[in-house]
């Protein structure tokens, strides 16, 4: 889990992979606190001065950014920007009004959108949500451990060719014996990570979309930005890549230099950190620790830029390549769906959640690199994150003690403590 979004992406990347190999340091949930405390009051600044800069390139004069937490809110804000309605344009717009259920509704979003304080819709920020960040983590071990997996379950094969006396290539093995192979590659690779023997490489895990912005642009516009996005001091273009099919706009990878750290602690004088008073950590803690954090991470950070004109926007949010369609399209394409990268993700998503809630105590982890696990197991444990004790059951649950008299004998059940 190497994301690039983050000042102090090496130290989560150092847990990460000590978590996948079940070697959790008991001060990890303290850490792990403070970085999702911290970034985003970091990196915030940073990321509107940006948008601030290229908006007015787009719209100058006043902007507004507003947060909204559901993608209905986005959608409504694309549909009110569709002034001028060409036949397919419309087309889409009529089709969302008279479907609404069709385009994922109440999906939750982190994000704000850039407008005039109006209809008019410039652009847009979002940070991407847990479970997003554990789905592409997973697909990233996915892809590199597969070909581990290959090769370790062609190892079995060649073994037992070997004993029937014959080549490999000539072997007939049943569905069985397949799955025993595979079965037994998996609990091999899986004992090289515990053991250490297999590390994750960082520029195959690398998640460089965390913050993405998107900003809606007229194609001759684009030169301007990108000579702006040039000349900017502290800004870097690290990809550019130019995005054709269903619906068209640039994708641009850009780092971002923190300002001198004196200024970013001026500039968080005023954050009220009482946020995270329920995250297990004092806010007077946070605020001595503030300093020392700044200095310990990374000076740049990178997000996702997206030029793209209302066309395409609308072309992409509902029409034939819909954004939450292509997310279910890449979870398709895996290329390996084992119990490897199941509980990689499973592992990411308890490691996430465990920074935002009240808890900062890391004991046993509760999902295993090697093990077969119900997803119910990963609810429990991230539930239990909260209160101690989940809260999923339908009807409240026996007491923790009743004294099973047979029917008739008059005495009186004794009960301890009820337990939900």
């Amino acid at each position: 889990m190497y994301l690039s979004g983050l000042t102090h992406r090496d130290r989560l990347f150092d847990i990460a992979c000590r978590w996948l190999a079940d070697r959790a340091d008991p001060l990890d949930g303290r850490t792990l606190t403070e970085i999702f405390v911290f970034e985003h009051a970091i990196t915030a600044p940073s990321v509107r001065a940006l948008v601030t800069d290229l908006a007015q390139i787009v719209r100058p004069g006043p902007l507004l950014l507003r947060r909204v937490t559901t993608k209905d809110a986005v959608r409504d804000a694309i549909v009110a920007a569709a002034a001028e309605l060409t036949p397919r344009v419309r087309e889409l717009v009529e089709r969302y009004r008279a479907q609404p259920e069709e385009f994922f509704p109440r999906t939750p979003v982190h994000m704000s959108l850039v407008t005039n304080g109006g209809s008019q819709l410039v652009g847009m920020v979002r940070r991407k949500r847990i479970r997003r960040i554990a789905d592409k983590v997973s697909r990233r071990v996915a892809d590199q451990l597969a070909g581990e997996i290959d090769r370790s379950a062609r190892g079995f094969a060649e073994r037992r060719a070997r004993l029937a006396g014959v080549p490999l290539e000539r072997m007939v093995s049943t569905r069985v014996e397949m799955d025993e192979d595979f079965m037994a590659a998996e609990r091999q690779v899986a004992d090289r990570i515990r053991l250490g023997t297999l590390t994750l490489d960082p520029r195959q895990q690398e998640v460089d979309d965390l913050i993405g912005v998107k900003l809606i642009v007229e194609p001759d516009l684009i030169p301007r930005l990108e000579e702006a996005l040039d000349r900017r001091r502290g800004t870097w273009i690290f990809r550019r890549k130019v995005h054709e099919g269903p619906y068209g706009g640039i994708h641009y990878l850009v780092d971002l230099e923190l300002p001198p750290a004196q200024v970013v602690v001026d500039g968080l004088r005023t954050v009220d950190w009482s946020f995270a008073a329920g995250r297990g950590v004092p806010v007077a803690d946070l605020e001595r620790d503030l300093r020392e954090y700044l200095a310990s991470g990374n000076r740049t950070f990178r997000l996702e830029l997206i030029l793209t004109s209302l066309g395409d926007l609308i072309e992409s949010e509902f029409g034939n390549s819909i954004h939450e369609v292509r997310i279910l399209e890449q979870r398709g394409r895996a290329s390996y769906f084992g119990r490897i990268a199941i509980n990689a993700s499973w592992i990411i998503e308890y490691m996430l959640h465990l920074a935002i809630s009240p808890s900062v105590t890391v004991g046993e982890l509760p999902i295993k690199i090697w093990g077969r696990y119900l997803r119910d197991t990963l609810s429990h444990a991230i539930a239990c994150l909260g209160n101690g004790e989940s809260g999923e059951w339908v009807v409240p649950g026996e007491p923790d003690e009743v004294s099973l008299s047979p029917a008739g004998s008059g005495a009186t059940p004794r009960t301890g403590t009820r337990t939900s």
